[in-house]
């Protein structure tokens, strides 16, 4: 029974990743639109660009991207060259002027806008400090007021599945209540990425803001007839080389140049090693867990806790891994430190899953982007 539902997943990826990897790979390093873009993208709080690449797969031209991480926005800058690659914070002015003046030099103006955004979701995580209070949390509103001043045909903001719980409740109603004065609707749902072709298990909070209300009902049963099969690890991970282990220096430089970015195994002792040599798959603590081949990831997380464990090598996963386990093609290159770039990863938006709820919030806003595959 378990062959059958790997065997399943196999075909899923054969089907919906052979010649998307490939067309996907060409768009992830070359950024150029051939015609006119079915819509104009900013995205604020962009990190390294999950959003944006979904939207770009979907034929939008990303013009801005918003952050204050310096090694994301390098990685952005360089999977996005076109692109203004702002640092700055979502609550002062230079944010906006500078993606309104990136706005104005588009060549194509006629087009739809639409706003993305993944704003910081420590303060809300289970994994982060969950604090109300946590300064970071308000980047929420300064969203909402980003969207106000540039007003969009419609706008997708990302977050943890946390913040549609009753601790969180004022501070969503209070961004609601921004979007709703300046003429938005907003429909938040709830998704799983492993059920939209993400060999990860990461429930997400999406909120949907449109000029008109949405039908909820025929939203959601939308999102269900686009349900795939799981991805087990393996079926994404098995075709990479092994991974050399990384030396005592790194060139973040000479690593872009590899046939495989990013896949660099990190340096462990002998005793971890041996420790994670021990842990059985799907087994063992937060850091260090090991992943069952046989089953899409668990969350993965960014900060002090190891990334997990391969389930063939005693090691953790590689930033590649990672990547692919968030859905990344291999030609999005991850430039900054060896450290950071897992954080990146690991923070940013699955893009495949981003693609479904941009291709749904798309078609129920009378905008028929174009899917690649």
């Amino acid at each position: 029974m378990e062959l059958d539902r790997v065997e399943i997943a196999k075909r899923v990826c054969d089907e919906n990743s052979q010649s998307k990897r490939a067309s996907i790979d060409h768009v992830a390093g070359s950024g150029r639109q051939s015609a006119a873009p079915l819509a104009v993208a900013v995205d604020f709080c962009c990190g390294l660009g999950g959003l944006s690449l979904a939207a770009r797969q979907l034929g939008m031209e990303v013009v801005a991207g918003v952050d204050t991480d310096r090694d994301a926005l390098r990685t952005f800058a360089q999977n996005f060259p076109g692109a203004k690659a702002i640092e700055a914070t979502i609550s002062g002015k230079t944010a906006i002027e500078k993606c309104k003046m990136a706005i104005r030099s588009c060549r194509h103006r006629e087009v739809p806008l639409v706003i993305l955004s993944g704003p910081p979701c420590q303060g809300f995580s289970a994994a982060g400090s969950r604090d109300p209070k946590d300064k970071r949390n308000k980047t929420l509103l300064g969203v909402a007021r980003a969207i106000s001043s540039l007003q969009p045909h419609c706008a997708l903001v990302e977050n943890v599945q946390m913040l549609l719980t009753d601790k969180h409740r004022r501070r969503v109603r209070d961004f609601e209540r921004h979007l709703h004065d300046a003429g938005y609707q907003v429909l938040p749902v709830e998704l799983n990425a492993k059920d939209y072709s993400v060999p990860q298990k990461r429930h997400r909070a999406f909120f949907l803001v449109t000029r008109k209300k949405l039908d909820q009902a025929a939203v959601i049963r939308r999102f269900e007839s686009l349900k795939q099969p799981e991805i087990p690890c393996a079926v994404s991970l098995d075709d990479l080389p092994i991974a050399k282990v990384r030396g005592e220096t790194y060139s973040n430089a000479e690593d872009l140049l590899r046939p495989t970015t990013n896949h660099l195994a990190m340096r462990h002792s002998m005793a971890v090693r041996a420790k994670i040599a021990t842990i059985a798959a799907g087994c063992g603590p937060m850091s260090y867990r090991k992943l069952d081949p046989t089953k899409p990831a668990n969350t993965l997380f960014s900060g002090h806790r190891a990334p997990p464990a391969h389930y063939k090598y005693p090691r953790s996963i590689t930033v590649r891994e990672a990547a692919r386990l968030q859905g990344f093609p291999d030609g999005f290159g991850i430039c900054g430190s060896f450290a950071n770039q897992m954080m990146q990863v690991t923070n940013a938006v699955p893009p495949p899953l981003a693609r479904i709820v941009l291709q749904v919030l798309a078609e129920f806003t009378d905008q028929s982007f174009r899917r690649d595959g």
